[in-house]
């Protein structure tokens, strides 16, 4: 089941370009691995590209960290803990009772994968950028996976008491309202309070059984914040962004405009708009087919394996050639109309569709968003960087009010380097502490 999956998460996310960080991850689960019930399993661990704060866990020992997630670590020690944590959801096999209750072949999210009688997920948007969160785990199934991190990380010499310090971030990011930093999992986990008292409590009981001593307990706080050391933070316009409602993709060079109002979201597989009724969506992709292929070619391809339309013409969007289609798709209950767009651009096939149950409704408003697919010229677009992590030795005298007036960070303020951080801010910091900022991209 992990092998099957783990394809489909890479795809979906993305997995951070960054050889160094990634050995760095693995090393540590290898050794946090080692000291589980499970030693002998052959474990996978990945930081996958999404700014949202999570780790997750598939059958087979496939773990998964996100980018956001290590940018809110304070050190190595809290890091074990969140990774144990997920080896204890393997280890306790929580997620193989889980995968077999929603399925295996939901983990895809039906992202890329549209003109099939598989896109039933029609409204539900594909869980949003949080859409890593497909296991959903019960409270009682956390606590165990809870007690299980504090055990492995104090078996593996870190220093248990750590591992509350996150929830104690995670407390804060939520009291912030971070919706799209932190994920909606908060609703059937354990509250954080609750959990800084419970792991706080364990950790002290690990400590004592395993008889560790103060100073031979690991923390490595500054080798985690050099391994993190000019890690993207938050959403990277080069993977697409939006201005309004139109959605702009620097590094594939399109553009296009959904409908007014609708909710965007963007994965490395799809970029998704759903009507806030929740009664039409829209979803672009790139088609896997061979380079050279045209828009007519892929529809006849399309229609040898069932998916015949309705009406279709060869049509001229913006320059390049393009097959549009109307197709029926048999939904739960009803039968969707998919108004479906192939548009040959740089050597590829774009997939942009249309789905709604009430064509009659919606067929002008997804035709015009699909017509308006265009390649983008403007370089300010082009040129798009993302914000970075950076590593930071404080000055004499400063503060994180001082340090975030300088930086002159729209996305990032000094409340938010607080939270980065753990401090006040305006707190005197120790001249030479190395503290974390966010470098602001163009």
């Amino acid at each position: 089941m992990g092998q099957q999956a783990d394809p489909q998460v890479r795809e979906q996310y993305g997995v951070v370009e960054n050889a160094a960080l990634q050995a760095y991850v693995q090393m540590l689960g290898r050794k946090l691995a080692g000291v589980s019930h499970r030693p002998n399993l052959e474990w996978h661990f990945t930081v996958v590209d999404s700014p949202v704060v999570n780790a997750f866990a598939i059958p087979g020992g496939y773990v998964y960290l996100t980018r956001g997630l290590l940018a809110y670590l304070g050190d190595e020690a809290e890091l074990a803990g969140v990774m144990g944590h997920e080896i204890g959801h393997v280890t306790a096999r929580h997620s193989v009772r889980q995968i077999t209750r929603e399925q295996l072949a939901q983990i895809g999210l039906g992202v890329g994968s549209v003109l099939s009688p598989t896109f039933g997920q029609f409204g539900n948007l594909a869980e949003s950028s949080a859409g890593l969160l497909f296991l959903r785990f019960s409270r009682d199934d956390e606590r165990e996976a809870d007690r299980l991190g504090v055990e492995y990380a104090a078996r593996a010499a870190y220093d248990p008491r750590e591992v509350s310090n996150f929830f104690d971030v995670l407390g804060r990011l939520s009291a912030a309202g971070d919706r799209k930093t932190i994920p909606g999992w908060l609703s059937t986990h354990p509250d954080p309070p609750q959990r800084v008292q419970a792991t706080r409590a364990l950790a002290q009981e690990w400590i004592r059984d395993l008889g560790l001593v103060e100073e031979r307990m690991v923390l490595n706080r500054e080798n985690h914040l050099r391994n993190i050391d000019g890690m993207v933070f938050g959403n990277d316009p080069r993977e697409g962004f939006t201005e309004g409602s139109r959605f702009y993709h620097p590094g594939l060079q399109f553009q296009i405009a959904f409908p007014s109002g609708w909710e965007i979201e963007n994965t490395r597989s799809a970029v998704v708009s759903l009507d806030p009724q929740q009664g039409a969506q829209l979803q672009l992709s790139v088609a896997k087919t061979p380079a050279g292929t045209t828009p007519t070619e892929y529809a006849r391809a399309l229609a040898s394996r069932g998916m015949v339309p309705q009406r279709s013409e060869q049509v001229t969007i913006n320059g390049n050639n393009a097959f549009l289609g109307l197709y029926a798709i048999p939904g739960q209950g009803t039968t969707l109309a998919a108004l479906a767009a192939f548009i040959e651009y740089r050597s590829q096939i774009f997939e942009v569709v249309g789905v709604t149950p009430d064509f009659r409704r919606y067929g002008g408003t997804l035709e015009q968003s699909i017509r308006s697919f265009d390649r983008v010229t403007e370089q300010r677009i082009l040129r798009a960087q993302p914000d970075r992590l950076k590593i930071y030795a404080v000055r004499d005298g400063e503060t994180l009010t001082a340090i975030a007036q300088r930086i002159n960070n729209p996305r990032v303020d000094a409340d938010q380097l607080a939270i980065l951080n753990r401090l006040a801010i305006s707190q005197p910091i120790t001249p030479g502490r190395m503290v974390k900022i966010v470098e602001r991209g163009y």
